[in-house]
């Protein structure tokens, strides 16, 4: 019997090639839109955090509430005891960096120091002048700097490459930067442009330099202060498990803040912030997941409906087949099992090749990507131009369920007309037929 099933597959196309056709392109479509979809919103998540706000944020509130006046004079103070703290009391895997938010007018002069260009502009204080610092292999320095080199000395910056552009700066150019000191004064230092960096977001390239925060402190009149923590989590950490991980850090701040390290202000409040407190990451994800949900939704209904359409019109010339095996006593219920179990079969191969397919599209976009730079440039988004998908056995899971469900229910769903039609009536077609 069974050989007798597996033949006739094999030699009705109808039974076999279709349905494999229409589960394979559906599985196809659901894992490549879907690699695409946790390409994009990691990327996004990955990039936020690594140039913006980190996956757990340590910050004083009264800078946080007014951070796009970017204050200086609400950082925190006592670096080395708060890290210490952190270390004790946040997650093990959690890797903190120190940064320096900060604004100011960049002011290129002549060569008798008059001034050619100036523009305000955005910027960020790391780690830059320690080889080993994790902040240069986190900022992918050594791919991002197109032309000349990562700072190597004091009073040296990089300069975002468009902003570059539009200052018509060459390496070795002298910048002065004008800003605020940390008491409310004027801070002015001269730097010399050592390199031109692509972050890859058009927003950071329009508007971002980069000095080592040992520069900014200086130039700034921060001297043991910053006016951000940034944690950092491996990629094997989910994003759903943030939230706890900044609960944990919460249970001991407010015996932190009773207790707080001698250099702290009177008023200062430091408040624990994940990534998805921050920039309206939150309601994305919710919107992203919903959008997720509703696409394997439609496929899978879209996949139902064109595989039970093709088993009813499949088993219309399969009943005299279906009377002659309930003639040599096969049961309704064992004859719908093997219905069931020949798409259960017929859906895991189309399930195969379509992940195969999908999983290959997946694969190039991930390791290639797809520049979207023009596109997102308006968007307001921090993603990287360079837009990759995401290869994740998830993103496999959620193809082959639907695609072989979709084959089952198909079957199920047409050969329950068999229980309608008498044994006679399904016997006579076969000698019609």
């Amino acid at each position: 019997m069974i050989r007798w099933i597996l033949k006739g597959m094999l030699r009705d196309k109808s039974r076999s090639l279709f349905p494999f056709l229409v589960v394979a392109v559906g599985v196809a479509l659901t894992v490549g839109l879907l690699g695409f979809m946790d390409g994009v919103f990691m990327g996004m998540i990955d990039m936020t955090a690594k140039l913006d706000t980190g996956h757990i944020r340590f910050v004083n509130k009264p800078f946080y509430e007014e951070e796009h006046l970017l204050p200086m004079d609400r950082a925190l103070a006592g670096q080395k005891k708060t890290l210490a703290w952190l270390r004790e009391h946040g997650d093990p895997r959690i890797q903190w960096s120190p940064r320096i938010r900060w604004g100011a007018i960049m002011d290129i002069p002549d060569e008798e120091g008059n001034t050619l260009s100036q523009t305000p502009v955005i910027g960020m204080a790391v780690q830059l002048l320690d080889p080993q610092s994790p902040e240069r292999k986190r900022l992918q320095l050594e791919q991002s700097v197109i032309k000349g080199k990562i700072p190597s000395r004091s009073k040296q910056i990089l300069v975002g490459y468009q902003l570059a552009e539009t200052l018509k700066l060459t390496i070795g150019d002298t910048a002065t930067l004008m800003g605020q000191t940390f008491d409310g004064g004027l801070a002015t230092d001269n730097y010399t442009v050592s390199g031109f960096i692509r972050f890859g977001v058009a927003a950071m390239d329009k508007k971002m330099v980069l000095i080592d925060l040992g520069d900014a402190q200086q130039t700034f009149y921060m001297e043991n202060m910053v006016t951000d923590w940034l944690g950092f989590l491996p990629r094997s950490v989910a994003y759903g498990d943030y939230e706890k991980i900044k609960q944990r850090i919460e249970q001991g701040l407010a015996a932190l803040i009773k207790n707080p390290p001698e250099d702290w202000a009177s008023d200062d409040e430091p408040i624990v912030l994940s990534i998805l407190d921050q920039r309206n990451l939150g309601e994305i994800i919710k919107k992203f997941e919903l959008i997720r949900g509703i696409i394997v939704m439609i496929f899978s209904f879209l996949m139902v409906l064109v595989l039970w359409n093709a088993g009813l019109i499949n088993g219309i010339h399969r009943y005299g087949e279906m009377g002659l095996r309930l003639a040599m006593g096969e049961t309704h219920k064992a004859l719908m099992a093997s219905l069931a179990l020949e798409a259960f079969a017929v859906g895991l191969a189309g399930a195969m090749a379509g992940c195969l397919v999908g999983g290959t599209v997946v694969y190039f976009l991930q390791e290639v990507g797809v520049d979207m730079g023009d596109a997102m440039a308006q968007s307001g988004l921090m993603v990287n131009d360079v837009v990759r998908g995401r290869l994740s056995v998830e993103g496999f899971i959620r193809g082959i369920v639907p695609g072989m469900t979709a084959s089952v229910a198909g079957s199920l769903i047409a050969s329950l007309a068999i229980f309608q039609r008498s044994e006679a009536n399904l016997f006579r077609e076969l000698e019609t037929g």
